[in-house]
């Protein structure tokens, strides 16, 4: 289940569009094995049950970081789309893939989501390093 929150008032500067052109490309090509749920402008608990169901959860495109929604979700164990680049991996000092970095592509977005799709344990294994990046990074002490 692939999830993408749509909130009109930050549309273009999120990098939606792309998003919105890689999921109608995923959902022609997966038929029978991706649901992708697209929410705009719900409430927050409406957005967050829908969210819940989700494995892959597209945050935003011009992100250097993750903001408060990709946080969660990687808290969740989820694998959001969002800011990861060099500076990103970098800073944390990481050498595996905790998200996936997000980039004004389509045809790049098709391909990691793709390669999410054909291996399921990836979602899984990055689920988790979110989860423990969450954990060591953001723990709230």
């Amino acid at each position: 289940v692939v999830f993408l929150g749509i909130n009109r008032a930050s549309y273009i500067k999120k990098g939606i569009p792309y998003f919105e052109k890689a999921l109608r490309i995923i959902q022609e090509k997966y038929i029978e094995k991706v649901t992708v749920i697209i929410s705009e402008n719900l409430p927050y608990k409406d957005y967050i049950n829908l969210y819940y169901t989700a494995q892959i959860v597209l945050d935003q495109i011009y992100a250097e970081d993750q903001g408060y929604n990709a946080l969660e979700a990687m808290a969740k164990g989820k694998v959001v789309f969002t800011g990861a680049g060099k500076a990103f991996m970098d800073h944390y000092n990481l050498t595996e893939r905790i998200n996936v970095n997000a980039l004004p592509d389509v045809d790049y977005l098709v391909n990691e989501l793709s390669f999410l799709i054909e291996n399921p344990e990836s979602i899984v294994t990055i689920g988790k390093r979110a989860r423990a990046f969450i954990e060591r990074e953001h723990e709230y002490v």
